[in-house]
């Protein structure tokens, strides 16, 4: 049989989605349109692990309440 023997360790498989918007994310949009789709998943690895993704606190996210706030003042 041919082909990758499987990996000894278990993988952890995480799906999300984006949303770049004009205007808000144009920095975004740049770096994803310079990035071959088959190369996004080490692309965000790298900026999460050269970023400071190491120290953001789940205390320091907006909370729930918050963003439904934000939202309801952004469009009345």
């Amino acid at each position: 049989m041919a082909g990758r023997k499987p990996l000894p360790e278990r993988a952890m498989l995480i799906r999300a989605s984006l949303i770049l918007r004009a205007g808000e994310d144009d920095d975004l949009i740049k770096a994803f349109q310079t990035v071959p789709a088959r190369k996004r998943a080490a692309f965000i690895k790298a900026a999460m692990r050269s970023g400071t993704f190491q120290t953001i606190s789940y205390d320091d996210l907006p909370s729930d309440e918050e963003l439904e706030q934000s939202i309801a003042d952004f469009l009345e």
